[in-house]
């Protein structure tokens, strides 16, 4: 557990290195094709699960798996504006989000309507993995529009605003079982966790107003806080009630 951020690291180095590769499986544009052709496929599949498993898992596909996230990541080290935490703008996430999905399923009807597509059908290859030149330019495009991302705005700025991904995985991890867990006897609120947090949760916020249970949804479960806690105060643990739990913590302080 101590080292869970090495293996996430690896992780997402290895995916960001197998894009290129599978990038018709991890790139979200893809979604939009899917409906557009009117087709289950192998992405939709993938990103599908990653949401439909976020209530109980949360971030776990933007934390381990996507390859914006950590090219973002690697370039807002270096990023040129130093800003502090700020919530998710939800009106641009609505702005996205909606034409996003509301495009593609008006033209499935306009291209049922003309006889191209059928009711949806279950095509998981239906996009061949051709890097094509094509693909080839969408890939720099998504890599460069991260990389700038990350130099220029607040860490993972475009995962917790613009993301179609980001937006319906965050929805469910409002109610993620797995989540990060500070243990407040051990804590010392050296707030060492929260600098370098890859998203910026304010932590101490969440250690000193609801007994260390670190519930925001933009929380990537990386493990990074994890590592870096000299006091082994910081777990990533199932928490099934957390009203339930937060109890047991404010009884076990009243004893002491």
């Amino acid at each position: 557990m101590k080292k869970l951020y090495s293996y996430n690291f690896i992780s997402r180095i290895i995916f960001l290195l197998l894009t290129p590769v599978f990038f018709q499986y991890f790139g979200l544009g893809f979604i939009w094709h899917s409906i557009y052709w009117g087709v289950i496929t192998a992405v939709v599949l993938i990103w599908g699960a990653f949401i439909i498993f976020s209530p109980l898992v949360g971030r776990i596909g933007c934390g381990w798996f996507c390859f914006m996230g950590t090219v973002s990541d690697l370039s807002s080290q270096h990023s040129i504006f130093k800003i502090k935490w700020r919530k998710p703008k939800i009106w641009i996430r609505m702005i996205l989000l909606i034409p996003f999905f509301a495009s593609a399923i008006i033209f499935y009807f306009i291209n049922k309507e003309r006889g191209i597509t059928h009711d949806f059908a279950f095509l998981s290859s239906f996009l061949k993995l051709d890097f094509s030149l094509h693909y080839q330019y969408v890939w720099i495009i998504d890599v460069t529009s991260a990389l700038l991302f990350g130099l220029l705005l607040e860490r993972r700025w475009a995962c917790k605003n613009i993301c179609i991904m980001g937006t319906l995985c965050s929805a469910g991890a409002n109610y993620s079982r797995l989540i990060p867990v500070v243990d407040i006897n051990k804590c010392t609120l050296c707030g060492k966790c929260e600098k370098d947090c890859l998203v910026r949760i304010p932590i101490i916020d969440y250690i000193n107003n609801n007994n260390g249970l670190i519930t925001n949804s933009e929380c990537i479960l990386c493990g990074k806080c994890v590592e870096l806690c000299k006091f082994d105060a910081i777990k990533i643990k199932f928490i099934w009630n957390r009203n339930k739990y937060k109890q047991l913590i404010t009884e076990t302080i009243s004893l002491i």
